[in-house]
Parts: structure tokens; C-alpha cells; sequence
């Protein structure tokens, strides 16, 4: 292999250098489907080009889906596996309906946060990806600069945290003021919060189809019918038919997640934003808007928030550092300007108080500039978890497997072959140590039995390859049962 030329040494193209490169052995044969790509130090070597060069250009092959890393051995030009087909736009009944029991949902909750289980299920990113060090760091100086660092917060949350945050939501193309944004133990409460002021008892709120299972828990504590709409795994929830929802009943509320979607990973595009933002304006009803993927996109800007569009729009916001910082500082917020009242009432009723050190050490993190830097590292890592993922599903899953196809987040939403009942492939799952989570928690409706969602939130390693092939077996072994 020839060296790269000097004039592109010097220009900052060696990276691309050696993408092309590589990519030229693949078009011309020289490198076949399966055949091992030089390692990282020989390419060092040959090239006269650092490994952090290398690596990088690799990485890039790797999220092109041209090549594939596998663990402890190399990187391979990727095998041409059969495309496969993305996920139906959903079908949900058109009717508010009540869960029978959530039984099965606590049952699931209670294996996802179990260490000892490989953990494709539960929608929390890996340890080793999120600035933990810092953020530690910042929690054991909180003491020493801040007076009465473990006292009370202000009721509605920490002045500079709530700054930071509204400046950090100018990304989403909402300028928001301070002193609307409260500070809630996560997203969960948030909504919460939303729901209890929005909504009583016996009331109806619309949610796109397949939904967070999380909200089917609120709805139902509260008491409250959930209707369910038809969504478009790649373009989110079908306007035609919330529409018709809304000439067909009371909705109080609609929860939307426009910005890669929990379960399908959907992006809703900015043009069907802006109608959104028009229906809801004229329709008079009140948009809840779940962000809290937002800020990971694989490629491009930011996604801008459906109440962007529409600044006028008596909107609520909430988003959370759940899936890009840490889990377990439970930090979220909520935005309503509107509403701003009647929520730090409800708040107040439920918990008064957010947990001051942690807002504390998050506001002096958010100053201190690195969420940037971090988002930009840990959204490459999602890219390629995903792609690592999607790629052994291909390999590994029975015929006429869908997937979803999502372009942020760290989500993938799996339709089986309609004989294999994703319940039963749960347990046997769980008993050989793998996580997942089965599609019928998905929903209110006895619906999406033959999906799962795989998260790819933790580095691809030996382990996950070994669970994904085993699970594979087991959806195979299912087909014929």
C-alpha cells in the first residue's frame, strides 16, 4: 500500500485517505465479503499514519455499514446479510382502552435493572459511555462551594440548573425563559405532573402506537383511558388519524415523542412538525411533548421539538439527562409557561423537592461546557451500537424479521414472524441470563405479540453477539412450535 500523499497529510485528509483506500479494496475484490481488513497497527504501519488516525477512519467504515469490528479479533469487510424489511405502520383499534394489569410490566421493570443479565432490554445507556468521573468529581465538591449544598433546593428547582437548561433547549429551537422550567425527579414525574393537571379520572389521552411502556403505568395510576394512534416507524404518528380521533372523543391530552420515539425510533419530519403544531393549535388540545432522546441524533443538527413551530402553542415540555448523562441522578425538567402554576402545585402535593447536590453538581457540569464534547463522542458510540446490533439480527434471526431503521437513539424495534410469541421468547430468554422486552407492554391493546425492543445501549461485545445468536436460536426454534 502506497502512502498518502503529502499535500493531503498536510491538509488534514488522512483519515479520509484511508477510508477510500479501504473502501477501493472492496469495490474492486481485492477485499471480499468476510475476509479480515488489515489490523489498525499494520495499516499504521504501511500508511506511516497514527493508530487514532486509523481508528477513526475505521470507525467511519464501520458506521457506513461497509465494514464490521467483531469482538477480540479485528475488523471484517461486512457480509452482504439479506435487507431486511422495516416494521408496518401500526393498526392500533381506534378506542380509548384500560389496562387489565400491570403485573407483567413490574415483573419486566424488576429484570431490567438485574446486572447478571445481558442487557438488551432495559433502555439505559452502559456505564463506561457517560462522563461518570466528572460528574462524580463534581458531586464531591458540591460540600465545599455551595452553602447548605444538602438542604432544600428552591421548590422549583436550582437557578443556575434551570439557566443552563434553558439555554441548552435554544438546540431545539424553543426559547424558553427560566423561570417556567421546573425541575422533576426525572421524566417520569414530569409527566406525571402533566397527566395530574391535565387529565382526571376516566378521561382520555391520546399516544402514538407503540408507545413507552412507562406511560401505560402513569395513565393507568391515574386513572385515565389511553387511545392509541397509528404510527409510521420512520415518520411517527399519523396526523390523518389524530385528527379523527379528536372529532371522536374528549381528548384531554396527547403525549407525542417526535424526536426518535420509544419504542420505533421514529423522526417525525419538520414539515409534519409544523402540521402537528397546526392541529394542536386549532383543536385546542394541550401537547405533551417527550424530548428526552432528542439531543442524539446520528448525523446532522439537533431535531427541533414540534412546539418550535408554533411558539404561541400552550404546549408542555419534558426531557430528562436519563439517556445522556446518568439514570441515577434523576433529573428532569418541565416546561410550560402556561401551566407553570398549576404543575409547582402538583409538584409540591407529590414531592416538594428535587435532589439538591445532584442539581448542583449537573448545573456546575452544564457550565463547565463539556456536554457538548460528550454528546458528540457518546452519539458515534449509539451509531455504532446500533448498526452492530441491527447487523447480528440480520445474521442471526429467523426469516422474514422486520427492523426498524432509526436514525438516533439506541433503540431497535423488532417484528418477528407472526407465530412466534414474543412473551414466551421473554421468559426463555431471561432463563439463559438475556434480556429483552417483549411488544405486548408496549400497548394497551392485546397487540404487537410477536415484537420486541432491543436496546443497543452498551458497547457490542463477545457476550451481546452470544446473546443475540442464542436469542436468535430461540425465535428460530419458536417459528415451528
Amino acid at each position: 500500500m502506497e502512502h498518502p500523499p503529502e499535500t493531503q497529510r498536510d491538509e488534514g485528509y488522512k483519515y479520509e485517505w484511508i477510508k477510500q483506500s479501504i473502501g477501493d479494496a472492496i469495490d474492486s475484490g481485492a477485499l471480499s465479503a468476510g475476509d479480515r481488513v488489515p489490523s489498525l497497527r499494520v495499516m499504521s504501519r504501511k500508511s506511516q499514519l497514527s493508530i487514532t488516525t486509523v481508528m477513526r477512519a475505521y470507525l467511519d467504515l464501520e458506521q457506513e455499514g461497509r465494514i464490521e469490528s467483531r469482538p477480540q479479533s479485528g475488523f471484517y469487510v461486512r457480509r452482504k446479510q439479506r435487507e431486511l424489511a422495516a416494521p408496518r405502520t401500526s393498526n392500533p383499534d381506534l378506542k380509548p382502552t384500560r389496562l387489565d394489569s400491570l403485573d407483567f410490566h413490574f415483573e419486566i421493570m424488576n429484570a431490567m435493572v438485574d446486572t447478571a443479565i445481558v442487557p438488551l432490554g432495559a433502555a439505559t445507556p452502559a456505564a463506561e459511555l457517560l462522563p461518570l468521573a466528572e460528574l462524580t468529581k463534581r458531586l464531591r465538591q458540591v460540600g465545599a462551594l455551595h452553602k447548605d449544598a444538602y438542604g432544600y433546593e428552591e421548590l422549583v428547582g436550582n437557578r443556575k440548573l434551570r439557566a443552563q437548561i434553558a439555554y441548552h433547549m435554544l438546540e431545539t429551537g424553543m426559547n424558553v425563559h427560566m423561570d417556567d422550567i421546573i425541575i422533576t425527579n426525572g421524566a417520569s414525574e414530569a409527566l406525571y405532573l402533566a397527566l395530574a393537571v391535565l387529565a382526571g379520572p376516566g378521561s382520555t389521552v391520546a399516544v402514538e402506537s407503540p408507545c413507552y411502556f412507562g406511560y401505560l403505568h402513569i395513565l393507568e395510576t391515574l386513572g385515565i383511558a389511553t387511545l392509541e394512534i397509528p404510527t409510521d416507524p420512520e415518520t411517527g404518528v399519523d396526523i390523518d388519524a389524530l385528527e379523527q380521533a379528536f372529532d371522536l372523543y374528549d381528548v384531554k391530552a396527547c403525549i407525542l415523542q417526535p424526536n426518535y420515539n420509544n419504542p420505533f425510533g421514529s423522526l417525525t419530519p419538520d414539515a409534519k412538525k409544523q402540521r402537528l403544531a397546526d392541529l394542536f393549535a386549532a383543536r385546542g388540545v394541550t401537547l405533551i411533548e417527550d424530548d428526552i432522546v432528542g439531543d442524539l441524533p446520528f448525523a446532522g443538527p439537533r431535531p427541533r421539538t414540534i412546539a418550535s413551530f408554533k411558539p404561541e402553542l400552550e404546549a408542555i415540555y419534558i426531557s430528562s439527562f436519563s439517556k445522556t448523562l446518568s439514570p441515577g441522578l434523576r433529573i428532569g425538567w418541565i416546561y410550560s409557561k402556561a401551566l407553570h402554576s398549576d404543575l409547582h402545585r402538583r409538584k409540591m402535593a407529590i414531592s416538594m423537592n428535587t435532589n439538591r447536590p445532584a442539581q448542583l453538581a449537573l448545573a456546575d457540569y452544564l457550565a463547565g461546557g463539556r456536554y457538548a464534547k460528550h454528546l458528540k463522542n457518546y452519539r458515534a458510540h449509539c451509531r455504532r451500537q446500533v448498526n452492530q446490533i441491527a447487523a447480528a439480527v440480520e445474521k442471526f434471526f429467523p426469516e422474514k424479521t422486520r427492523l426498524s431503521d432509526p436514525k438516533g437513539g439506541f433503540l431497535l424495534w423488532t417484528v418477528l414472524p407472526e407465530r412466534i410469541d414474543s412473551d414466551r421468547l421473554y421468559r426463555a430468554a431471561l432463563a439463559e441470563g438475556i434480556g429483552i422486552a417483549p411488544g405486548s407492554i408496549f400497548t394497551s391493546q392485546n397487540r404487537y405479540r410477536n415484537c420486541i425492543r432491543l436496546s443497543c445501549g452498551h458497547p457490542y461485545s463477545a457476550s451481546i453477539e452470544a446473546a443475540l445468536k442464542r436469542l436468535g436460536e430461540l425465535a428460530t426454534a419458536s417459528v415451528g412450535d
